[in-house]
């Protein structure tokens, strides 16, 4: 279990970090105030669209996982109820 923790900690450094990086470059790049709002218009939008896109995933691997999880436990409380008779 701890693995996962290790692995959520890494992507979420890793999306935190791009985010930072992401800033910074925008910042320091020498561009207009136009060209700049463009480009963080552009990337705010893909995020958003990221964003959707693994909230989605995850809705339907919660789902599956709860699922999965019902017909344990339906199987198990069959072979309780199995075992009482």
């Amino acid at each position: 279990m701890s693995e996962n923790k290790n692995g959520a900690g890494f992507y979420t450094g890793l999306f935190l970090g791009s985010i930072a990086g992401l800033t910074m470059g925008i910042l320091f790049a020498p561009k207009s105030g136009e060209e700049t709002r463009s480009i963080i218009s552009d990337k705010t939008s893909d995020w958003k669209e990221k964003a959707e896109e693994l909230s989605e995933a995850t809705k339907e691997r919660i789902i599956s996982a709860t699922n999965e999880g019902r017909k344990v436990a339906g199987e198990m409380r069959d072979e309780d109820y199995l075992e009482d008779i």
